[in-house]
């Protein structure tokens, strides 16, 4: 009698190990990586990001992540809300990677590559002398603080940044600037001619190990309602004001500030 007993209840223990195991594969492979770095919150036409080797559909609600490249088609357009509540908002035909996003008591650290198309930023008032908020193209650094701007990345592989509200630092590094070894002056980049000062508010440096070739990089800072162009060859135009009212009949102008109402 009681081997019979004993039976039906070790089957039901197997059982429930076996479910048990099947759950937690599951879990495993369903799991998400890390923290987003923020999520989408506006989503039109076509949006996507390259995800485990291919090109995967976004939608409202999404997360995106570190280390992932967004794209919108023609006729399409994204916002993003990061974890810090800073926003970035993509034109038609642009394409984006994620480079860095780090949220933190004291701190921010985000940086994004920026190959093609628009895009319109408007960053939070960041904390601590080691945050940054930088957009790059092939040939410029937009490093901001508490600012809302647009930054162009045209076909013809120039770059154009206008600043609304704040001030942008605004440089030609990717041009003048190699990978190797660090200068001799306790490995830290070097100044460029023109623009601010060392720790003022529109410091921006060149991320990892770079040395400046014989054309040393320069930076200026434009404040609200200028503009900087950097041409394709580097040259880095001194910062002027932008028609406003041309500006602001831009349809991509009007709805970004739209959103920010």
């Amino acid at each position: 009698m009681s081997n019979r007993i004993r039976t039906p209840r070790v089957a039901v223990l197997v059982a429930l190990v076996v479910a048990l195991v099947v759950t937690m594969m599951f879990s495993v492979t369903a799991a998400t990586p890390g923290a987003a770095a923020g999520k989408i919150t506006y989503a039109k036409g076509t949006v996507e990001a390259f995800t485990g080797g291919a090109w995967v559909q976004l939608k409202k609600g999404d997360g995106v992540y570190a280390d992932q490249t967004i794209r919108t088609m023609k006729k399409s357009r994204v916002e993003i809300v990061l974890a810090d509540e800073s926003v970035i908002r993509l034109g038609s035909r642009s394409k984006v990677k994620i480079e860095a996003a780090l949220f933190g008591k004291g701190a921010t650290q985000f940086s994004a590559k920026m190959f093609r198309g628009k895009a319109y930023a408007v960053a939070s008032k960041l904390i601590g002398g080691d945050s940054k908020f930088e957009v790059t193209t092939s040939n410029a650094v937009a490093g901001v603080r508490g600012t809302t701007f647009r930054i162009d990345a045209n076909r013809d592989k120039s770059t154009v940044v206008r600043v609304y509200t704040g001030a942008v630092a605004v440089s030609n590094a990717p041009i003048y600037t190699k990978p190797g070894k660090p200068k001799e002056t306790g490995g830290k980049f070097q100044l460029p001619k023109q623009g601010v000062k060392p720790g003022g508010p529109g410091r921006v440096e060149v991320a990892g190990p770079s040395e400046v070739t014989k054309k040393e990089w320069e930076e200026f800072v434009a404040k609200a309602m200028q503009e900087i162009r950097v041409a394709a060859n580097g040259e880095l135009s001194e910062p002027v004001a932008f028609d406003a009212e041309a500006d602001a009949a831009d349809e991509w102008v009007a709805w970004n500030k739209s959103r920010d109402q």
